[in-house]
């Protein structure tokens, strides 16, 4: 009888810690439905290969640079005076002054209408030779007078930029070839003589704006014509008077002009 006891009692044990184990390994196993649930979590990724692809390619042609502009120009009219020197001239020195008006059609493309009036006396070197008239060694020369003329505006660039780390600049640069006339005194002793001609070129223009109304506006215009040049003495030794034909030149005026641009 007692070893039939001790037999059920260690069978007892025995049963207990199996049933222990059974309950400790179901525990374990309980875990493996996360993996079905991080399965259905990588169904939700998206495939961006498609988008990595264009990334790298050498070159795309779907993407282009998109901007949100502060100060737009589109549909809008704009108004500036301006002052500036004529930066080129051998014989003459003094200052330009301007006025120009523009239509923008979008913010790529405009029209303007422009016209110069200048302000020149003899330069240094003129001058030098003027006050000894007995050498008749003045120059023969034409001086600018004025220009007015009509062109179409491209914007390739609109960019911002950093002044002083502390504001924020808007600017853009368009390209302006113009046609026009410009009208040029053909310099005599006894009293210059007005002539004019047909007038082709293009101008540089810099645009910084400030707000919807104002911006400060640098120029930089290049205008060739066809002159004619007269003596400006008598050229006894070639039989020639003054105000005779000495030859005609292609004259090039660069002037650089800035002003404050009010558009509306």
């Amino acid at each position: 009888m007692r070893t039939t006891s001790t037999y059920l009692l260690a069978l007892s044990m025995t049963l207990a810690l199996s049933s222990n184990v059974a309950n400790a390994q179901g525990a374990k196993a309980a875990p493996a439905p996360a993996k079905k649930a991080e399965a259905k979590g990588e169904d939700k990724k998206v495939d961006i290969s498609d988008l990595e692809n264009k990334y790298w390619a050498p070159k795309d042609t779907d993407f282009s640079v998109v901007q949100n502009r502060t100060y737009t120009k589109e549909g809008r009219w704009f108004i500036t005076p301006q002052f500036g020197l004529l930066v080129n001239d051998s014989y003459s020195s003094g200052t330009v002054f301007g006025l120009t008006g523009n239509y923008f059609f979008s913010e790529r493309y405009g029209v303007q209408l422009s016209y110069q009036k200048s302000n020149l006396k003899n330069n240094t070197a003129t001058n030098a030779l003027a006050t000894n008239y007995s050498t008749g060694v003045y120059p023969d020369h034409d001086r600018l007078n004025s220009f007015y003329g009509a062109g179409f505006s491209y914007v390739p660039f609109y960019a911002k930029m950093s002044f002083m780390g502390k504001k924020i600049l808007y600017f853009d640069m368009a390209i302006t070839p113009v046609i026009g006339m410009t009208n040029y005194d053909q310099m005599r002793f006894s009293g210059d003589q007005g002539k004019s001609a047909f007038t082709y070129g293009f101008d540089i223009t810099q645009y910084f704006f400030f707000n919807n109304w104002f911006a400060i506006r640098a120029d930089l215009t290049n205008h060739w014509s066809s002159q004619n040049v007269v003596k400006y003495y008598k050229d006894t030794p070639h039989n020639l008077l003054e105000g005779d034909p000495a030859g005609t030149k292609s004259n090039l005026d660069t002037t650089f002009l800035m002003g404050l641009t009010f558009y509306y």
